[in-house]
């Protein structure tokens, strides 16, 4: 690893730092937050390469070093959730995860929401992120646990023995959508097309957990038009 590649990684995080101090909206920060990271153990990474090559001897070549400083990023979609009159529990499949150190498995929490970030695993980083919870949580007394091919995250209920029958406000909205139909006030107006605008308005602000609710939601109302419009016609 040459010397001017380090200096660009470092040139890139402390951008990304400037960049950080002067965003306001907690979603650009968290993102943020995300791309420091992974950047900071990059470079960490890339100098513990560096240093192994520069010790090694003509007699006994450096042990590789695991990883690369360039990697790629996979979101994660597979969870299942449950919830005890304390927390609400969040199940997380990652393969092999049991493998990496507990420090490259991080999690940040705020009242409102979590990210999970895990570093470098089969030369990959993951990341789950979900906001809007339902209800507040306590970011301090939540936390995370590593399991064998999933993670665990414990997010703890600032109000105790609240059931939440969502995880979050978009779930909870998109289950109204689907229950009473909204549709425009206006009789004249098409009810599909004030549905179809209630649906683009959550998806256009969601995050990407809310993108994949919509879109399963989407999927579902016009495979269900479908079966109706071909019922009529056989009658």
């Amino acid at each position: 690893m040459s010397q001017a590649n380090i200096d660009n990684l470092q040139l890139d995080l402390e951008e990304l730092r400037n960049l950080a101090a002067q965003a306001k909206r907690s979603k650009v920060q968290q993102l943020l937050s995300i791309d420091i990271r992974k950047l900071e153990t990059d470079l960490l990474a890339c100098k513990q390469k560096q240093e192994a090559s520069a010790t090694a001897t003509t007699t006994k070549p450096p042990a590789p070093v695991a990883g690369d400083c360039k990697r790629y990023r996979v979101e994660l979609k597979e969870y299942a959730w449950d919830q005890s009159d304390k927390f609400i529990k969040i199940f997380v499949t990652v393969k092999d995860v049991q493998h990496v150190p507990e420090e490259s498995v991080n999690a940040e929490f705020t009242a409102s929401s979590f990210n999970l970030l895990i570093n470098n695993l089969n030369n990959k980083d993951f990341t789950f992120v979900v906001n809007h919870l339902l209800f507040p949580i306590d970011p301090e007394k939540s936390y995370r646990k590593l399991k064998s091919d999933m993670v665990a995250i414990y997010l703890a209920k600032a109000k105790q023995g609240q059931k939440w029958a969502h995880l979050t406000v978009t779930a909870k909205r998109l289950q109204e959508i689907k229950d009473e139909r909204i549709a425009l006030k206006d009789d004249s107006a098409d009810p599909q097309a004030g549905l179809m605008k209630v649906m683009q308005q959550l998806y256009d602000s969601g995050d990407s957990e809310t993108k994949r609710m919509i879109n399963k939601a989407w999927h579902q109302s016009q495979n269900k038009t479908n079966l109706l419009d071909g019922g009529a016609m056989s009658e």
